[in-house]
């Protein structure tokens, strides 16, 4: 018994040992790397699905290069509902580069406030 455990043993020891190979350094010569590399296959070129220019999306569908433009503008860089170009001083309170539309509205605020003068003068002198 103790004969056939050993003997067990001894070849489970040796079936690793007979497995192992003479372990040989890697060649990486120039030659070497270069028949390596060469026998690498090149991916063929596939014409890409959409093509993203500026400000239009090119796809091919249908055997048709179809052209979708323009893209929505970026926040801010086109003009709006009014016609007129953002106006990026109006947030700081800066009267030189508001549009003619605040011009407008602050002569017909004055202009408003003028009459409204004139009235209350006008019920002074009447109560006297």
């Amino acid at each position: 018994m103790k004969t056939s455990i050993l003997v067990l043993f001894a070849a489970l020891i040796s079936v690793p040992a007979l497995a192992q190979e003479e372990q040989t350094q890697p060649d990486y010569s120039r030659e070497n790397l270069q028949r390596f590399v060469a026998a690498i296959p090149e991916e063929p070129q596939h014409e890409r699905r959409f093509r993203f220019s500026w400000g239009a999306i090119e796809f091919s569908a249908l055997g048709q290069r179809w052209t979708i433009s323009p893209v929505m503008p970026l926040s801010g860089s086109g003009l709006r509902t009014t016609q007129e170009w953002p106006d990026p001083f109006a947030l700081t309170g800066t009267a030189i580069a508001t549009p003619k539309r605040a011009w407008r509205t602050q002569r017909k605020v004055d202009a408003e406030m003028r009459r409204i003068e004139q009235m209350e003068r006008a019920k002074i002198r009447v109560q006297r």
